[in-house]
């Protein structure tokens, strides 16, 4: 009764004034129900500890997202993804975490983190798709040819299953937030307006967009748009992205009419049989599919009035890790030796203060505080690169690695792609 009490009084103070409800940093839902803004949140009891120490304890808002799922896609589980799973419950409220691996013995092991995990096979997702069938002859024969072993295909298996949930993993939410594996949410964020709109993320770094545009234009038949902020071009892959799911139905629509209109596809190839068979002709000139880069400029051209954009949102990228002296990894840095691959949180929020330089202005977190996602690729750190790792992955993670393996694919040194 004490809880209904205090929310009477809560919605009665916010009722008199927007100032005094904004006072009490209180997130309240909107009642927006119409298409594609935020539906009214569930009654769901929040799971928090609100004993839990933050980085930042103090004037942030705790959001209650308890009407949106999560999706993880990544082929094996890691250290860090404890503090990723606690962290996006604690800071977000999110209902269901899914998480879609490459073996689902890893399932047991996910699952024992939170109740709210459900893990899912990602060869159950799309009836029909797997990373074999899409290695069939005749499929990707010119990704494998120009990239042989580094090819592409299952980094687009991957972006199919973020959108494919959206067709057939019918327990999801309506919106359903995308999370890339190596992201570690610091400190809450908002990713929806008061009055319901999406926030979508503005990545300043513009090089990340070379070769989606002329993707995009092939798949849907008009110009990709870039997010302008203060002179600058932004582009939509932060790691992150929110869906909804009738959109990206209607966008699969569009792209589907225009490919068979255009007679770039058989007209039986259905999602995502028709973007791949695009993806293996342009692979020739470079030119490659973003799943985020694909929805956002949709939403844009399509959507503008359901969404926002977000400009501050800042992120630091393995800090401390890169071994200038050593060769490359596959054009990117090597790490140093005896790295400390598992973070508590003490230490998550202490990574969250570096300098995060880029040749594209990603901004260093504000004086006296942090950025709101750390970014720490351990699966390059411990799978990919031999092993940097000092530190032992946990007993139950590892058995089930033992048995399967990570399904990382190693990387080459002094690789230039």
């Amino acid at each position: 009764m004490q809880q209904v009490a205090k929310l009477v009084v809560v919605l009665l103070l916010c009722a008199a004034g927007v100032t005094m409800c904004s006072a009490l940093r209180l997130h309240l839902p909107s009642l927006v129900s119409n298409t594609g803004l935020s539906k009214p949140m569930q009654s769901a009891s929040d799971m928090r500890n609100e004993k839990r120490q933050l980085c930042e304890p103090s004037g942030l808002p705790l959001f209650n997202y308890s009407h949106v799922d999560v999706v993880v896609v990544m082929a094996s589980p890691v250290c860090v993804t404890q503090q990723t799973i606690m962290l996006l419950r604690f800071n977000f409220n999110f209902r269901k975490i899914f998480y879609i691996v490459k073996h689902k013995e890893f399932c047991p092991y996910l699952e024992s983190i939170d109740e709210n995990v459900i893990c899912v096979d990602e060869n159950t997702v799309i009836p029909g798709v797997s990373y074999t069938s899409l290695l069939a002859p005749g499929i990707s024969d010119n990704l494998i040819k120009h990239q042989g072993i580094n090819n592409r295909v299952g980094w687009y298996f991957q972006q199919y299953l973020k959108l494919g949930v959206a067709l057939h993993l019918k327990s999801l939410s309506d919106h359903y937030l995308i999370w890339d594996a190596d992201n570690i949410p610091i400190k809450p964020f908002q990713m929806f307006t008061d009055d319901g709109k999406v926030t979508f993320c503005a990545n300043p770094s513009s090089v990340k967009a070379v070769g989606y545009s002329k993707f995009y234009k092939a798949v849907l038949g008009e110009d990709l748009p870039h997010p302008t902020h203060n002179g600058n071009v932004y582009n939509f892959v932060c790691g992150y992205m929110m869906f909804y799911k009738p959109y990206v139905k209607e966008m699969l629509g569009d792209i589907q009419r225009h490919l068979v209109s255009t007679h770039q596809v058989d007209p039986k190839l259905g999602f995502p049989w028709n973007i791949h068979a695009v993806a293996d002709k342009l692979i020739e000139a470079n030119v490659l599919f973003s799943e985020f880069d694909t929805y956002g400029g949709w939403m844009m051209n399509h959507k503008e009035r359901s969404m926002e954009m977000d400009f501050d949102i800042s992120y630091v990228r393995n800090p401390g890790t890169s071994n200038p002296k050593a060769p490359s990894l596959n054009g990117g840095p090597a790490f140093v030796s005896n790295l400390r691959c598992c973070l508590n949180q003490k230490r998550v929020c202490a990574l969250g203060k570096a300098q995060s330089p880029g040749p594209h202005g990603l901004r260093a977190p504000a004086v006296g505080t942090r950025h709101h996602i750390l970014i720490w690729e351990e699966h390059k750190f411990r799978y990919r690169t031999g092993d940097f790792c000092v530190d032992k992955l946990p007993a139950d993670l590892q058995m089930a690695i033992d048995e399967v393996g990570t399904g990382v694919k190693p990387a080459s040194r002094g690789a230039s792609g």
